[in-house]
């Protein structure tokens, strides 16, 4: 079974490759959330032609309002079936959905473009790359005949980089979606993330007076109360990045907490007033020995202590999201299949870590689900301008995919 599948893949590359260059060519660019409509009719064709069973669920305006969603598209996820006679089920997620991309790239971000063994374009490597090796590898399970050992429950969902509450996180709280293993992705090669970083997300904003700038001493500046705030927040931080977490990481650097100001900034109206307001942005991280709610607690008591300092203006907190930190549930016998499965494609022994990102799998991991993240090798550029994945590793990872789905026990 597995020379007929990886022969098939070998033998079919040049599928692969044009699937994510019509996958690149759709920009699922989030925010806002555009072209949603169109990714969910092409990639239920492709299911269809994989003779899967198709639902589809869109997220009410209700969920969209709670978690402010504004604006693009409807909020749609796709799930294809393909059902045996087993009692378990293996759940396979991608988001559909990628980041904006800046004017500073190469190529064409929607074009997809291949060079010297790469195929670039937004989304080649998070996650539309995934997307292909699956659909990919289920071709081949149909081309050679060959049934997989577990019903198999497909999702395409957006909003992961949103933090994901109005895709699949809401089908897991709804209960639309089932499993008994779960997979997407995650790190690649020989690497398999098993759990992920807790995520605090925060807009601080600081209010002075404004005023006219020939005449300063009649405002408070909001910009220089803020730089003040960001130099007390930078001692925080560095308490903060001397803890390090005891659980596997892939690198030693990744083992501590972050503290990352200013992805986010505003302020200022005009060049000759005093800015009265300015605001920035906090994405904190926290490894699997953090709370969530002592992350905030150490914000908020710096605020009020740098208010109390301050009489003349005010900070204000906002905590956009916050997300625990996730570790999967370990399941021995889905973790050697795992391994197995990439030691049978890519010749190599699997280590399992968390990794600092999170991944929509936190909402099947807090459910008891054991859960793995697998994804096709590029340069890591995630969210990055130039963003790529390997041809030969979508492959690699096409037949990891295969011989999960045709091996889960």
């Amino acid at each position: 079974m597995k020379e007929k599948l990886f022969k098939y893949l070998e033998s079919n590359k040049k599928d692969v490759v044009a699937l994510l260059s019509k996958l690149i060519a759709i920009p699922t660019i989030n925010p806002p959330g555009e072209n949603y409509e169109k990714m969910v009719s092409f990639l239920e064709r492709q299911c269809r032609a994989l003779d899967l069973n198709i639902r589809k669920y869109v997220t009410p305006k209700r969920v969209l309002d709670k978690f402010g969603v504004m604006g693009g598209s409807k909020r749609i996820s796709l799930v294809a079936d393909w059902p045996t006679r087993d009692r378990h089920t293996l759940h396979i997620n991608s988001h559909y959905d990628v980041v904006p991309a800046t004017d500073k790239w190469k190529t064409h971000p929607f074009k997809a473009v291949i060079k010297g063994g790469r195929l670039y374009g937004r989304g080649a490597e998070d996650m539309k790359g995934n997307i292909s090796c699956l659909l990919f590898g289920l071709k081949a399970m149909r081309g050679c005949g060959i049934t997989p050992k577990v019903n198999l429950e497909l999702s395409f969902t957006p909003d992961e980089e949103t933090g994901g509450r109005t895709g699949l996180g809401y089908l897991v709280q709804r209960n639309l979606v089932q499993a008994d293993y779960a997979m997407s992705e995650g790190y690649a090669q020989d690497y398999v993330s098993i759990g992920n970083k807790g995520v605090l997300w925060a807009e601080v904003t600081v209010e002075g007076s404004a005023s006219h700038a020939s005449m300063p001493h009649r405002g408070v500046n909001a910009f220089e109360r803020m730089v003040e705030l960001v130099n007390e927040m930078e001692k925080l931080k560095k308490n903060i990045s001397g803890r390090k977490t005891r659980y596997d990481m892939r690198d030693t650097v990744s083992r501590g907490s972050t503290f990352v100001m200013g992805g986010l900034l505003k302020g200022g109206i005009k060049v000759n007033v005093v800015p009265g307001v300015a605001k920035f942005s906090i994405d904190r991280r926290l490894i699997p020995e953090e709370d969530v709610g002592v992350a905030k607690k150490e914000i908020e008591s710096l605020i009020n202590r740098f208010n109390r300092t301050y009489r003349d203006s005010k900070v204000h907190v906002k905590f956009m999201a916050e997300e625990a930190p996730s570790i999967s549930k370990k399941d021995k016998g889905f973790l050697k299949l795992v391994s197995d499965a990439i030691k049978m494609s890519t010749g190599r022994s699997a280590k399992f870590c968390i990794m600092p990102g999170a991944t929509d799998m936190r909402y099947f991991m807090r459910k008891g689900v054991p859960c793995v993240g697998y994804s096709a090798k590029g340069g890591e550029s995630w969210h990055s301008d130039n963003e790529f994945v390997y041809i030969d590793s979508l492959i690699d990872t096409a037949k990891v995919y295969a011989m999960i789905m045709t091996g889960v026990v």
